[in-house]
């Protein structure tokens, strides 16, 4: 086994578990596999209950669309018919701050104090500007609020506030089973209205052992979840490479003594002009862990000055379609080493 065929072999290891398929199908050699397939027995994160009866997004503005210099916002959004947390804090999105403080009144929220929002989340590392309500005695909504600076005549000079992105966080038992049924169920969830998703836990703190070690201490959950058999990791014992198998609970239920526990993920679509994305944040505190699920506006949003809207795309559709042409060389190239590794991943 040469050094090199060991560096491609870990290469191919890296980009099936960090980059976004094109297709949830995907053939290598003679063998077709379905990535991205959602569990059927995991029921969807709970919606949190408290959302606008109208979609931000649906909303008309003269600040944003076509014609302005937020041309693309609020994006395309995609039609779901799937309930879950996340598709219900969408909605939230474009929203002014205003209507959402009055709602929230209507509801018999509280707006929680930057003290109590300080002393509640001090430890988690988990962002708390913005409004933040009680829900409940273990659940939170928090929106963020943006200022969009290029709605007037001249650039730069405008101040109107939006809500670009929303959080539902809840408090759980830093225990193994609680945790890794949340973990699993953000993965469902974004392949199941989503084009992809992925959740990496490695501890905040602690440097993470390397592709290789035969006693890991992270993970990634990339187009394949399996809860029962696990992830697997290359080893290079007697010179050919093997795949050995590891278990999430196993990982978790270590990292979870220490207090640097951290976990993130992130789902969305593949298109340039999704209006969304999702994400997954997650520390410990104490004896509990704060998961925050997250979504975000992708084009309610100022750039650097001196770049148009119009520069920022032409650059992200060179860099997509560069990335997707080196990505089929890559697999062109390794289809062997591929195939062999998705037959071992499906069996």
């Amino acid at each position: 086994m040469t050094h090199y065929l060991k560096i491609a072999l870990i290469a191919i290891f890296t980009l099936a578990v960090v980059n976004v398929q094109a297709e949830k199908k995907v053939t290598y050699g003679k063998s077709t596999f379905t990535l991205y397939k959602p569990l059927p027995d995991l029921a969807p994160l709970p919606v949190c209950g408290f959302a606008p009866d109208v979609a931000g997004y649906t909303l008309k503005s003269k600040n944003y669309g076509p014609g302005t210099y937020y041309a693309y916002a609020p994006g395309n959004v995609e039609k779901t018919n799937y309930k879950c947390v996340l598709t219900e804090m969408q909605n939230w999105v474009c929203y002014r701050p205003e209507v959402v403080k009055e709602l929230a009144a209507k509801k018999g929220l509280v707006l929680l104090t930057e003290k109590a929002t300080k002393k509640l989340f001090k430890k988690s590392r988990l962002a708390t500007a913005g409004l933040i309500y009680q829900l409940t005695e273990t659940s939170w909504i928090r929106f963020e609020v943006g200022t969009l600076q290029n709605c007037g005549a001249k650039a730069w000079e405008s101040h109107e506030e939006y809500i670009v992105a929303v959080s539902f966080i809840e408090q759980v038992p830093a225990q193994t089973d609680v945790v890794l049924d949340r973990l699993y169920r953000f993965w469902n969830d974004g392949v199941r209205f989503g084009d992809y998703a992925s959740v990496n836990q490695s501890n905040f703190k602690t440097r993470p052992t390397a592709p290789t070690d035969q006693n890991p201490n992270n993970f990634a959950i990339g187009d394949v979840l399996n809860p029962k058999k696990g992830f697997y990791r290359l080893s290079f014992d007697g010179g050919a490479p093997t795949y050995v198998w590891h278990s999430y609970e196993k990982v978790v239920e270590t990292n979870l003594q220490k207090s640097d526990f951290d976990v993130s993920g992130a789902a969305g679509y593949n298109d340039l002009l999704a209006a969304f994305e999702y994400s997954l944040d997650g520390a410990k505190s104490g004896k509990t862990v704060f998961l925050s699920y997250n979504v975000h506006s992708r084009f309610l949003r100022d750039i650097e000055p001196g770049r148009t809207w119009q520069q920022e795309m032409t650059q992200r559709k060179q860099n997509d379609a560069q990335m997707k042409t080196e990505l089929q060389k890559i697999n062109k190239a390794n289809a062997a080493g591929l195939e062999k590794l998705y037959k071992e991943i499906f069996k």
